[in-house]
């Protein structure tokens, strides 16, 4: 192999592609990413061996060097996916941007016993396809360390990312607790009817729930359904109404209080769920303004203000929630990713005059100069 790549010294370019055909046949892939540099190097006149950083470099070598070296990236980041080194091909991928060819391919495997860890830990916490990632994790971990790993990384996965995981936890639990209802009637001896709901059975058969019954363990139970206020999609919030529904139906003992505005969880959840879907707006939203009031933040942080903000929003009132805002959000108060911002309020109720008196009586040029860029 070095004699043959020796007698090719004179001319570079077939050099190069020999070499690199030998890299890839013997699987010495990183070193493919070595010699793609040294031939963008060799082309460009530059010093073959990298002592200086590429910063270092004028123009327009700086940028071809970039533009190889980005080349060199996918080329060993797609090889090695090929080769199933899913990790090692994320080190030279992610520099490159190409999230979606690991997604891609992420979507053509099966996790097995010897994979499983690290294809999660790429799709999940590398939050390159959280939803494939959070139900690889429930189907190996179960809902209990599946649960627990979510809750962790809510605040590092992308909004998208943590919707996705809200929804693939909603069906989950939901499928579980209607098939342990439907068990629980076949223990009975009742008839299980296809096609029922859960809320349907328990009102069929209010003795299900007897004696402080409960078909899922609550405590998971609680964390989905405070996980499915981040759900839009009218299906999914179904499968929460009826998560909440049964909720709200255990046994006293067995409903633990949450924090404000959500005290009375599974009851105040229902209410939420339900008024998204159009059902009791004016009760619900006259509940959730006098919690984003009444609240207080530095106690209980800004979920009563933001919980106001999304109910109104998703129920078609973001001009209210414009014209809210300097009343219930304090000066300085930073909400959090999931609640809509100003500028976004602005935006979808198109009432720019209004935003810039907010921009202007806090002080916020940056807020007043994006809008003038949007409106």
């Amino acid at each position: 192999m070095f004699e043959e790549i020796a007698a090719l010294a004179q001319n570079a370019d077939q050099m190069f592609q020999r070499a690199a055909q030998q890299l890839v046949e013997s699987g010495q892939l990183h070193h493919l990413f070595d010699l793609r540099l040294l031939e963008c190097r060799h082309r460009l006149a530059l010093p073959l061996e990298q002592n200086s950083s590429i910063d270092d470099l004028p123009e327009p070598e700086r940028s071809r060097l970039e533009t190889a070296y980005m080349a060199a990236c996918r080329e060993v980041g797609q090889l090695l996916l090929e080769s199933g080194q899913p990790r090692e091909a994320w080190g030279y991928l992610r520099p490159a941007g190409e999230k979606k060819m690991v997604s891609d391919w992420l979507a053509t495997v099966v996790p097995n016993d010897e994979q499983a860890d690290e294809l999660i830990e790429l799709a999940l916490y590398e939050a390159i396809d959280p939803e494939r990632g959070f139900a690889w994790l429930l189907a190996r971990r179960g809902t209990c360390n599946a649960i627990t790993e979510l809750g962790g990384l809510s605040t590092q996965l992308p909004v998208a990312g943590q919707i996705a995981c809200a929804a693939v936890l909603v069906r989950h639990l939901h499928e579980e607790l209607l098939g342990n209802v439907q068990g629980h009637l076949e223990r009975l001896e009742e008839e299980v009817p296809e096609g029922v709901s859960v809320i349907a059975l328990l009102d069929q058969h209010p003795s299900l729930m007897q004696d402080g019954a409960y078909h899922v363990d609550t405590s998971h139970l609680a964390t989905t359904v405070r996980f499915a206020r981040l759900l839009t999609e009218p299906a999914l919030l179904k499968l929460a109404i009826e998560l909440a529904d049964y909720g709200s139906r255990l046994d006293q003992e067995l409903q633990y209080p949450d924090q404000p505005p959500f005290e009375d969880l599974f009851a105040t959840h229902l209410q939420f769920f339900r008024a998204i879907l159009g059902e009791q707006q004016e009760q619900a939203v006259e509940y959730f303004s006098k919690q984003a009031r009444s609240v207080s933040v530095e106690s209980y942080g800004t979920s009563a203000i933001e919980s106001y903000l999304i109910l109104l929003v998703r129920t078609g009132q973001p001009d209210r929630a414009l014209a809210e805002y300097p009343e219930i959000v304090p000066a300085n108060c930073v909400l959090s990713s999931l609640a809509p911002s100003l500028l976004q309020l602005a935006q979808t109720a198109g009432q720019w005059e209004r935003y810039f008196e907010i921009c202007q009586s806090r002080n916020d040029l940056v807020g007043f100069a994006a809008g003038q860029l949007m409106q």
